[in-house]
């Protein structure tokens, strides 16, 4: 049985090579995801080691909100004067104070070096070397204010050499230093420590430009020889004040790997997530090719039961074929994956984000998962089929047998039904919120509904192909009306191959609506809620970094041409917000005065002029639901001035532009030491025109090049284009389960032409020409395809809505279906099903007319 069983798959090798392709493109992701993760794993683990090498023991503020515990924005300073204690600790060898924050050099070119992705900081140079993760390849450290040191990476990019005159961009605003230093990082000498770019300032700069006079961020200890780490941190603890953290230098190392731990568990998430869809919709096309090749070896596999094997010896070869593709398969996509993901290693080095090593990082890991997730979905997709072998008896083998059973439908309409009705009320259940699982509850139930969907798809197979071939009798005639029968023959088939299609259209479809319910939520936001005339921030995805310098709005606010100079800000906090479970969160401050000019807010109680100091704005809904009314006081606590009171001194109506709640610029001013705008909302002053008004700001921000002028349609236009880069980027990853789709309508019809051999010979002898069979041929695929694009426009446009109701509260109201794109997509989805029907097409048309005939 072993034997017949081999010789099957080496006979049959077209039909398995194409059923395998698309486990090969799914492990590719899958692989690709994994590899690509463990070699940023391991970047990001020699990252932590270094960044933390030499030192034995830190001193930092104790944390005093709960997340973000590896960010040291979320920390608070310590008094300088804690250095000399901590030297003072015997078994401290020696000891440094640290001093870190935002610093960009500007190129001779003009352009800012860095940002958008990897972080560009600078710090006070540290002269003990053994705390020091940078060396000197040139030049010297900076000995007096005005001297700096510069990696290699922004020397390189720059295009700067020692004693050159930089300017560098800080929370003070633009300074210039003169460059004494190049550095390299680590000890492989890298020229930058994975695409963060570093400059080094005398301790007095750092603490003018980055911090604050008499402050350190932390204070790095060396221990003598013999001392072990956890005892010297203990003698320091016992030293420093009780406000005060410290930790040993291995704690650091394992907290920083915690926190880019998370990073690539992201990545390796969304990645991963891709390749299971195109798993998902690949066991759809294994199970299909399964069940016609069951059906076309019906009377071989009765021939072998009448010849004494079992039922159990049939089942067996037919799952042992399916593993022999899964693990060959499998493997093809594991080495594919390698090569995947040396590209996008590659690519993001090309964007500034190298990952330093001598290669990628490949683990028995990554190889078990590939092949054994391959595996499984082909062994599980394959089964059921197995299983209908296993029982035809052993009389078929007397007799022609029906190719494909047609089952009664009651029982597919039922389970199809509970299904979908089940995955929709998932849904609805994940979209209502209330818990952390919102991701896990959302991806159930979107499975749950396209396999109720799926399901049902036999169900409206015939008559949907009915309606949608109607056309085809009137205007191709013959084979028009010979496409229409062969698609409504067997509907199951036809379901089956339509529902990957169905799958990818639908995925593709959902994130259309959403991008343009998105785009069109923000272009009302913004027409309505916003009365200003331009919009200051940084540029393409730097503007979702730590911010710019408040220079630029105090500049603008002395501008005769501009009425009135919006700043947006925001700092972690920790808000008692009328709940019983504070909670951490992004607090935003915005200039309260200005605001009533810029925006309109729909103030329904209180004056936000009276916000001051310890004011507090909540939206009206928001405060009703936590019964907050004007006049109660919610606690509040920042990382540098703890907890704070304040007063609910506004309650507004819209919070589009404003979010939840907010304070105004003083009493941020008051209880954050790191100041940097976000955003500046700007109005022009009446009888200036926007040309004007446009060179006034842009003889402010010309000297920040990391910042963007945007007049309001301008600023529109840019919204859309990120949203538009994040849909390609995921119309690009469903790519490859559309293709999977398609090859499997391909797959499908080369199929069942095998089985209808004698049926087109015929046809042929009848005076049918090639032309009319290929073109019979094409147009089924067509019939095919669209009505798996129906389905996919139904079910994507219903998951575009569904989640557009999440976002209700988010402030994106609109509900937009984009025809024209979905017609676009369903034209290149139609046009691609006639070039997958383009083989199955030449085959059938290229029959030998006798030998078909006589095709048994």
């Amino acid at each position: 049985m072993l034997r017949a069983t081999l010789k099957s798959i080496l006979g049959h090798k077209f039909r398995l090579l194409t059923t395998g392709f698309a486990v090969v493109l799914g492990i590719t992701f899958l692989a690709g995801a994994s590899i690509l993760s463990d070699t940023m794993g391991k970047s990001f683990d020699d990252l932590s080691v270094s960044i933390h090498e030499g030192t034995d023991v830190a001193v930092r503020g104790r944390q005093p909100l709960g997340d973000d515990e590896g960010d040291q924005r979320s920390r608070p300073r310590m008094q300088a004067a804690i250095l000399a204690t901590v030297r003072s600790v015997p078994g401290v060898a020696a000891a440094s104070g640290h001093i870190s924050g935002y610093a960009q050099v500007i190129g001779k070119d003009g352009d800012a070096i860095g940002g958008g992705g990897p972080p560009t900081f600078g710090s006070n140079w540290d002269p003990v070397d053994e705390l020091n993760p940078y060396d000197i390849a040139e030049g010297r450290p900076p000995e007096s204010d005005g001297e700096a040191v510069i990696d290699r990476s922004i020397a390189e990019d720059g295009d700067f050499a020692l004693g050159d005159t930089a300017s560098v961009l800080t929370r003070a605003g633009v300074t210039q230093v003169t460059i004494v230093g190049v550095a390299t990082f680590g000890e492989r000498r890298l020229d930058a420590a994975l695409g963060a770019t570093f400059i080094g300032l005398t301790l007095p700069e750092a603490e003018r430009l980055l911090g604050q006079p008499g402050m350190f961020d932390s204070v790095a200890a060396l221990a003598a020889d013999g001392v072990p780490e956890d005892e010297l941190r203990d003698r320091i603890d016992n030293a420093v004040p009780d406000e005060l953290e410290v930790a040993t230098g291995q704690e650091l190392v394992e907290e920083t790997k915690d926190d880019f731990a998370e990073l690539v568990g992201g990545f390796r998430t969304v990645f991963s997530a891709f390749a299971y869809i195109a798993l998902f919709v690949g066991s759809f096309i294994i199970y299909n090719t399964f069940q016609i090749i069951v059906a076309q070896r019906t009377r071989e596999m009765a021939l072998l039961r009448a010849v004494g094997a079992s039922r159990r010896q049939v089942l067996g070869s037919v799952l042992i074929e399916a593993l022999a593709v899964g693990m060959v398969a499998s493997g093809l996509g594991f080495v594919a994956g390698i090569g995947m993901a040396a590209l996008i290693k590659g690519l993001l080095g090309a964007f500034g984000f190298d990952l330093p090593g001598e290669g990628l990082v490949v683990t028995g890991g990554a190889a078990i998962l590939a092949v054994v997730a391959g595996t499984l979905v082909t062994f599980v997709a394959a089964f059921f089929p197995a299983r209908r072998a296993s029982r035809v008896p052993p009389i078929a083998a007397m007799r022609d047998v029906a190719i494909e059973q047609r089952d009664g439908l009651r029982l597919r309409t039922a389970v199809g039904a509970v299904l979908t009705l089940l995955g929709m009320g998932v849904l609805a259940v994940a979209l209502a919120g209330g818990d952390d699982n919102v991701l896990q509850k959302l991806a159930l139930g979107a499975v749950l509904t396209v396999l109720g969907v799926t399901t049902l798809g036999p169900v409206f197979a015939r008559p949907v192909t009915r309606l949608l071939g109607a056309p085809l009798s009137s205007l191709r005639g013959v084979t028009g009306n010979l496409a229409r029968e062969n698609a409504m023959r067997n509907p199951k088939r036809t379901a089956r191959t339509a529902a990957a299609l169905m799958i990818g259209v639908a995925l593709v479809s959902a994130i259309t609506v959403v991008a343009a319910s998105v785009q069109r939520s923000i272009d009302t936001v913004i027409g309505e809620q916003f009365r200003g005339d331009f919009v200051v921030a940084p540029g393409g995805f730097g503007g979702f970094g730590i911010g710019f310098s408040p220079e630029v709005g105090r500049a603008l606010r002395d501008k005769p041409a501009l009425a009135a100079v919006m700043p947006i800000r925001q700092t972690f906090a920790r808000a008692d917000l009328g709940t019983d479970d504070p909670k951490d969160v992004h607090l935003f401050a915005v200039d309260a005065v200005a605001s009533d000019e810029i925006t309109d807010l729909d103030v329904a109680g209180g004056d936000l002029r009276t916000l001051a100091t310890d004011g507090l704005a909540v939206h009206d809904e928001w405060a009703d639901e936590r019964g907050l009314r004007l006049g109660d006081s919610v606690t509040i606590t920042f990382v540098d001035t703890g907890e704070k009171t304040f007063v609910v001194r506004t309650i507004y109506g819209n919070r589009d532009l404003a979010g939840d709640y907010f304070v105004d610029l003083p009493a941020f001013d008051a209880n954050v030491r790191d100041q940097f705008d976000q955003q500046i909302l700007i109005k022009v002053a009446p009888g200036t025109s926007l040309g004007e008004a446009r060179a006034v700001i842009e003889s402010v921000t010309d000297a920040y090049p990391n910042l963007d002028v945007e007049d309001r349609e301008e600023f529109k236009e840019s919204r859309a284009s990120f949203i538009q880069a994040a849909v390609y980027f995921v119309y690009g990853m469903l790519a490859l389960a559309v293709i999977i789709a398609l090859l499997g309508i391909a797959n499908t019809l080369a199929l069942s032409l095998v089985e209808r051999t004698r049926e087109l010979g015929l046809l042929r002898a009848v005076g049918m020409t090639r032309g009319q069979l290929r073109s019979a041929v094409r147009w089924e695929a067509v019939l095919m395809a669209l009505f798996g694009i129906t389905g996919g426009l139904l079910v994507g446009g219903f998951f575009g809505w569904a989640l557009m109701q999440g976002f209700a509260e988010e402030g994106l109201h609109e509900f937009v279906l984009p025809v024209g794109q979905l017609i676009l997509i369903s034209a290149v989805v139609l046009a691609l099903s006639v070039v997958a029907a383009v083989v199955p097409a030449w085959r059938a048309g290229r029959l030998d007319v006798l030998r078909a005939i006589s095709h048994d």
